[in-house]
């Protein structure tokens, strides 16, 4: 995997466009979307960062990731003595690492069809009972166990004692909102360092789908200088 383009100085000189095709209903939601996931009509540019990385194969680790932009800061500061350079990191604690790699311009999309569903997210409450109450999978010996101590009202005390038998995570249901946009397609232009688009040029002509918003929302891309 070849990620020297990091350690490059970006030159934003090559205007591109690209073409997004939702190949099923998109749910972008905002960094910090609390109890209701309110869709964006369009990607903000985190999310583009986490496209064409994805459209790379550029899958790292959280702690991968603060290595690699700890150099990126090392190479700003010592190499272009750009002292003021500071990693972007947004308020969900995505990390990109090609967010100095393009601007965003013009954005052109279709008006979609919005509608809210019911999403699951993932937590983890390794100190409370409502990680028990929330896991509806678990080793099948102590379903019956878990029911007894249900009626008991010590389930506290069941969960801590057999925590290895119960998943890492419980799920909540969340009212998430989607857009589906019937097959239309929507534009994006940019600004992109000529280096980051002959890279995304060549991959998207192995594969051009990616997801986008979430692991549900699958888009094929188009990429083109103009």
């Amino acid at each position: 995997m070849n990620i020297n383009i990091l350690l490059q100085e970006p030159k934003i000189e090559k205007q591109v466009k690209i073409t997004i095709e939702p190949l099923a209903p998109l749910s972008i939601v905002s960094d910090i979307p609390g109890t209701y996931y309110k869709a964006q009509n369009t990607p903000d540019k985190y999310k583009l960062c986490g496209v064409f990385e994805n459209i790379l194969g550029w899958h790292f680790s959280k702690n991968d990731r603060t290595k690699i932009s700890k150099k990126i800061k090392e190479f700003n500061h010592k190499k272009l003595k750009n002292k003021s350079y500071y990693s972007s990191q947004s308020n969900s604690g995505f990390q990109p690492l090609l967010y100095d790699f393009f601007e965003i311009g013009m954005t052109f999309t279709n008006h979609g069809t919005h509608y809210n569903d019911l999403w699951k997210r993932s937590f983890s409450r390794m100190d409370a009972d409502v990680h028990a109450k929330g896991s509806p999978n678990l080793d099948y010996p102590i379903l019956r166990e878990k029911h007894n101590a249900l009626k008991s009202e010590d389930l506290l005390s069941f969960f801590k004692k057999n925590k290895s038998s119960f998943p890492m995570f419980y799920t909540s249901p969340t009212l998430r909102e989607y857009i589906d946009y019937a097959g239309e397609q929507f534009q994006i232009k940019l600004t992109m360092d000529t280096n980051l688009y002959s890279l995304l040029a060549i991959a998207l002509t192995d594969n051009s789908t990616a997801y986008l918003g979430n692991n549900e929302g699958w888009v094929e891309i188009k990429i083109e200088e103009i």
